[in-house]
């Protein structure tokens, strides 16, 4: 069984500061991936540097590696461990 998380908050970027986001994360076999919703300009940066952060309402961030985007929405992988991105959402 695939566990999905829904969640609201801001994708950040180094170069471009954070926009609110919208994001999904589905915890796999593998390791987590998901999708963020964003402003095009902020998906474009983060696919563009290679790495972003998601940045929960709560404050926790969970650090990601885009792997695809398409318009306003980019897929990604999760880099921190499973415990960790747990925690995010305890």
């Amino acid at each position: 069984m695939v566990r999905t998380i829904q969640a609201k908050g801001w994708l950040r970027t180094s170069g471009f500061g954070s926009a609110t986001a919208r994001f999904e994360i589905r915890f796999e076999s593998d390791g987590a991936v998901g999708e963020v919703r964003s402003e095009l300009a902020i998906i474009a940066e983060a696919k563009s540097a290679g790495r972003a952060l998601l940045v929960t309402e709560a404050g926790r961030w969970i650090s990601i590696r885009p792997t695809d985007m398409a318009g306003n929405v980019l897929r990604f992988e999760v880099l921190d461990d499973e415990a960790t991105l747990a925690r995010c959402f305890s």
